[in-house]
């Protein structure tokens, strides 16, 4: 082996460019070095970008006041009905077939929106029941519309019991997150941590701080900004989502494009050639 080693020195001391090589191969190890004590320090700064909820340790008022969802145009609900006699009650919980359809004079609109998967609320914020006619439903909680329905059947029921839930309930998140889409609500709350974690969570190049939330209120568009970061979010109240709403990321100005990344990518394989090659010429040398 040594006896090798010398006579590949001999060869490389003919071989006049091979310092020159030698330099370069230095350089560019030293280049390399630099590069990654560089980029130790942004990843501590990316690091505390990354983070959310800094300082929920001292957030005081632990009270949780959830919203209570509102009942909107399009929503789609499903209505049971229980009394004391099964049935009395049967031809107000007859399966529902065929499809729906928008609000039209005399109310037909609303009779075939109430048809299909659930009672749709059309487009003047009512709904048809069985035997009761148009009901009022744009505004009211799931509750309050249990309940009017409950007052409206006394006079057909003994003891009715009314629930109301929502049939197509959902969100979309859009933007820097893993799995990107809509997502179905559950029939309690969701709030928007809840929302990103069923989106696969943020993605390392999103904005944390500057989170859009569109949502429809009263007939128009609204547009507020979360900052995710501060524990305040709690506090917010578009901290729990509504049905329709839709939480876009942005994503960070040092999100590389697809030419960055081919970039990079043949940057970290050049660099690992260079470290090889230059182990290389170490042992051979030596």
């Amino acid at each position: 082996m040594w006896v090798w080693q010398t006579k590949m020195k001999k060869h490389f001391s003919y071989f006049q460019p091979y310092s020159m090589l030698k330099k370069l191969i230095q350089g560019a190890a030293f280049l390399t070095a630099l590069f990654l004590l560089v980029g130790c320090g942004a990843s501590k700064k990316n690091h505390e970008q990354r983070l959310i909820l800094q300082g929920i340790d001292s957030l005081k008022d632990p009270l949780v006041d959830v919203p209570e969802m509102k009942i909107q145009q399009g929503d789609l609900l499903t209505i049971l009905v229980y009394s004391d006699s099964k049935e009395a009650t049967e031809i107000f919980n007859q399966p529902q077939q065929g499809g729906g359809g928008g609000a039209s004079g005399g109310g037909g609109g609303a009779i075939m929106a109430s048809m299909g998967r659930g009672y749709q609320v059309d487009k003047r914020g009512e709904i048809y029941f069985h035997n009761i006619g148009l009901i009022k439903a744009e505004g009211l909680s799931k509750l309050q519309l249990a309940e009017t329905i409950k007052e409206k059947l006394m006079k057909y029921l003994q003891s009715p019991y009314v629930t109301v839930r929502f049939t197509n309930a959902r969100i979309s998140v859009l933007g820097e997150v893993t799995k990107p889409g809509i997502i179905e609500m559950p029939d309690q709350k969701m709030s928007i941590l809840d929302a990103i974690g069923f989106a696969g969570d943020l993605t390392p190049f999103s904005r944390r701080d500057n989170i859009l939330l569109v949502r429809e209120e009263n007939g128009k568009r609204v547009y507020t900004r979360i900052d995710l970061q501060k524990a305040e979010v709690y506090k917010s109240p578009y901290f729990y989502l509504q049905q329709n709403d839709l939480v876009y990321v942005e994503p960070t100005r040092k999100k590389p494009t697809g030419s960055e990344q081919v970039l990079m990518r043949n940057i970290a394989i050049g660099t690992s050639i260079i470290s090889v090659v230059t182990l290389l010429v170490t042992l051979i040398t030596r």
